[in-house]
């Protein structure tokens, strides 16, 4: 496995029994058993790699972040105890899209690298036309740093499309899962194609792997990931991103657990990634990490 596809983990999430122990019960299905970052490192450090950069992504069934921010201070428990293996990761969190919860004091954390709205599968119709312009909504948007974003998740690729429109031109977009979890529809859907339109007119819009929750089939997932490049650009793209622990399933209903584990979520991201690099002419690492840095910038300490 190549290096590029382990050297960041663009989406992943970290949380623990006393963190599931809140929604015990709330919901429909079986809760995941809990995925540490101390036990993620390790699996990984198995596997004779460590990565540069993690993002901890809000986890839709908990009913905040309070699992993102206990996972920068593991993180600094771990650096202090292993400075040799774990002193050079850079981890940063995307934290729940609450205009009640996305505080000033919260959002000013410098790990903090934005928030996240998370729709499931909305139908677009769901949306209200204000739903993201109202007064609570702006306040919210207008705390945002300069260097931070606001992570969009929906199965429809118009229900993104309809946030997207509704989000102020200046603020950097992240969209999920390469936009739609949809493969049956085709990268040449008219809301797919709308909504690709739409970031590229903005130009500050990414789009995100893995690209598993759109097919795991790696050549199904190739057609979006050439879509998207020619949309919005390579360094608009990141597929490093394993997603793990893969909570839900796909859309014969089988659990995405059963088919991968952190290293093949990766190995998928790898495979992807040179599958489109063939057909866009794009080398694979470029497509797997490259828009990293622009997407997550080191914050700038303030001058004395």
């Amino acid at each position: 496995m190549a290096a590029d596809s382990m050297s960041l983990d663009g989406h992943v999430h970290f949380f623990t029994a006393s963190d599931l122990a809140a929604v015990a019960g709330q919901l429909p299905y079986a809760l995941p058993a809990p995925h540490s970052l101390s036990d993620y490192l390790a699996e990984l450090s198995k596997a004779g790699t460590v990565p540069r950069l993690l993002n901890n992504v809000h986890l839709s069934i908990l009913p905040d972040s309070s699992n993102v921010f206990a996972s920068f201070e593991e993180m600094e428990a771990l650096r202090a105890q292993w400075p040799e293996r774990y002193g050079d990761i850079r981890l940063v969190g995307t934290i729940k899209a609450d205009p009640a919860y996305a505080t000033a004091e919260r959002l000013s954390h410098p790990q903090v690298a934005g928030i996240r709205i998370v729709l499931h599968d909305a139908p677009p119709e769901s949306i209200p036309d204000q739903a993201y312009r109202g007064d609570a909504w702006a306040a919210l948007l207008a705390r945002l740093r300069a260097d931070q974003h606001v992570h969009v998740y929906a199965k429809e690729a118009e229900t993104n499309l309809k946030v997207l429109r509704q989000l102020p031109d200046h603020v950097r977009v992240v969209i999920d899962h390469l936009g739609t979890c949809h493969v049956e529809r085709g990268a040449a859907e008219p809301s797919y194609r709308a909504l690709l339109d739409e970031a590229g007119r903005r130009g500050n819009v990414w789009f995100k792997g893995p690209g598993y929750r759109t097919s795991t089939t790696v050549g199904a997932v190739v057609p979006f990931v050439a879509a998207i490049v020619a949309a919005v650009g390579a360094d608009r793209v990141l597929l490093s991103a394993s997603d793990a622990p893969h909570v839900g399933g796909d859309s014969q209903g089988l659990g995405f657990a059963s088919h991968f584990n952190t290293m093949s979520a990766f190995a998928f991201c790898e495979a992807v990634a040179s599958a489109a690099g063939a057909v866009t002419g794009i080398p694979a690492r470029r497509l797997l990490s490259a828009a990293a840095d622009d997407l997550f910038p080191v914050q700038q300490k303030a001058k004395p």
